[in-house]
């Protein structure tokens, strides 16, 4: 996927085709990390959801892996290149993930970018680099179980998933099963939020033992 080319229109295009519902998702569970020390996010973008949490989480320090060199530019443009936070320009399948090592985790609009498998192995990276009682957040797209809103659903999702093809070279087709992934990595979603009849969704995830617990 190379999103290089098209990173100056991903908001203009973003907004054109849903306004601020994806961005309210992306900000719904944030104050979440209000006291978090370090958090990851993966695949931020332009910066829109670093800008937040560096107000949010005045203790925070942020790894921010994006596999764009030109999101980075606009991300570090938007945020004036803080020294609370550290980018890496790398594909998250090849990094090494330190263990138990974040207590906050954001993949806002990432993981639909990835075949099942990769998907798999990325959530199993990532819950085993969460603090046992951290949180991870995930705003994606979804896909409701029955009804109009499936055939909605699929729809714009079979569009975006062209679009992005032609666009990016994105070789995704279609979602992964994250919610099914993320409770077999021994997570629990706590709590959960959607709109666009259901189309968009903002969850927090939590260690399922930890979780049981509260």
């Amino acid at each position: 996927m190379n999103i290089g080319r098209f990173a100056r229109w991903y908001r203009p295009v973003e907004y054109a085709a849903f306004g601020r519902a994806l961005e309210h998702q992306r900000f719904a569970f944030l104050p979440q990390l209000a006291c978090a020390r370090r958090v990851l996010i993966l695949g931020e973008g332009d910066g829109r959801t670093l800008a937040r949490l560096l107000d949010l989480a005045p203790a925070a320090h942020f790894d921010v892996v994006e596999v764009s060199a030109e999101m980075i530019a606009l991300a570090k443009e938007r945020v004036r290149d803080s020294a609370r936070v550290t980018f890496h320009c790398q594909d998250a399948r090849t990094r090494a993930w330190p263990a138990a090592h974040y207590d906050g985790i954001v993949t806002h609009f990432f993981l639909d970018c990835f075949h099942e498998e990769e998907a798999h192995n990325l959530i199993g990276h990532l819950t085993a680099s969460l603090t046992p009682h951290g949180h991870l957040l995930i705003a994606e797209f979804s896909i409701p179980d029955n009804g109009w809103r499936r055939l909605h659903a699929k729809l714009w999702i079979g569009l975006m998933y062209r679009f992005f093809g032609i666009a990016t070279g994105l070789r995704a087709t279609s979602l992964p099963p994250i919610g099914q992934l993320m409770r077999a990595s021994g997570m629990r979603c706590i709590v959960r939020e959607e709109r666009r009849a259901g189309l968009i969704t903002s969850e927090v995830w939590r260690h399922a033992v930890v979780a049981r617990r509260q």
